[in-house]
């Protein structure tokens, strides 16, 4: 694998750690092993190294256990996942990628239940995950939820139609789409229950807070297309989808000229947030508090994944510039 010197990104955002990072972390890896989410002892090491529980944890600092570690589970598992479709090649084999999306809509639509001996790992981690969050959360954050799920299978079934025709995902398609196939939908959307924060469905579509959230998603997934070039260009046909492969093929730049101005695009978008949470508060009292406590969840996500990315895992080889 070559690695490729990644510059130092500007994200000027305060960093936390959950207080209980530890047990999250313990909790997740024992979850892990309950499941056999990893064939075997190697693998358990290979992702344990990866310390998915710590990305977690640093990109929900504030929010109960309970809460962090049920999503921390479904992220890992999004993860592994990930993982698994890329090793096995599987958006080349469409019937395995649909039959998974089916049985994961079953198990979030109607509540169908798998067992791990008889149906395997995935879903029945999957059955487990949900089980957990219907207890937790109301019937209005499943919808979202399960809503932001379907957006994400249209986002994969998007690469996998480009991927299958040989086509390269055309600039401004791909930044429409991306925040999509790396699920930072997800991760903003599960923050009434990582972190408290409730705001109506009315707040959200406004036009300032609406431009805050995706900017946001687009900084993430910015952020993550630099650090995990390396590896994503080690995988047949991955490397297309990333920002820095689909910036050389725009301009017919070199990999170090397209590493460069995905860094820029980055920082950009980094100064176009600050400048948003300065013009967003213009509601009432209690929503401006609320807004607050958003956006600063917002920068422990952004700060958490630089932090994690560039010193606490080994899942993203690279060459981490100061």
């Amino acid at each position: 694998m070559n690695l490729y010197p990644i510059p130092a990104l500007y994200c000027p955002f305060p960093g936390a750690i959950h207080p209980r990072h530890e047990e999250i972390e313990a909790h997740t890896h024992q979850w892990i092993l309950e499941y056999q989410l990893t064939p075997d002892f190697d693998d358990f090491c290979r992702v344990r190294a990866y310390r998915y529980p710590l990305f977690i944890s640093r990109s929900f600092p504030k929010g109960d256990y309970t809460d962090i570690c049920n999503w921390c589970d479904f992220l890992t598992l999004l993860f592994i996942v990930d993982d698994i479709f890329n090793e096995a090649d599987i958006f080349k084999r469409k019937d395995a990628y649909m039959t998974f999306e089916s049985q994961l809509m079953e198990i979030l639509e109607r509540d169908k239940k798998h067992r791990l001996k008889k149906d395997g790992p995935l879903v029945a981690a999957l059955c487990d995950f949900w089980r957990r969050m219907t207890e937790h959360t109301s019937k209005n954050w499943q919808f979202k939820f399960i809503n932001g799920i379907k957006v994400m299978f249209r986002g994969l079934a998007w690469q996998f139609r480009h991927m299958i025709s040989g086509i390269q995902p055309d600039f401004d398609e791909y930044m429409s789409i991306r925040q999509y196939l790396g699920a930072t939908h997800l991760s903003t959307d599960c923050l009434e229950v990582t972190g408290k924060i409730f705001l109506g469905d009315n707040i959200y579509e406004h036009p300032f807070v609406k431009k805050l959230t995706e900017t946001s998603r687009h900084i993430m997934s910015v952020s993550n297309d630099l650090y995990s070039l390396s590896k994503d260009l080690s995988q047949a046909d991955k490397g297309e989808y990333n920002l820095v492969i689909v910036l050389k093929n725009k301009y017919r730049i070199s990999m170090d000229e397209a590493i460069h101005k995905t860094a820029t695009i980055h920082d950009e978008l980094v100064r176009e947030f600050i400048d948003l949470t300065r013009r967003i508060f213009i509601f009432d009292g209690p929503t401006n508090q609320m807004l607050k406590k958003y956006i600063e969840a917002l920068g422990y996500q952004m700060k958490g994944h630089v932090d994690w990315s560039t010193r606490e895992t080994t899942r993203y080889p690279h060459i981490h510039m100061n």
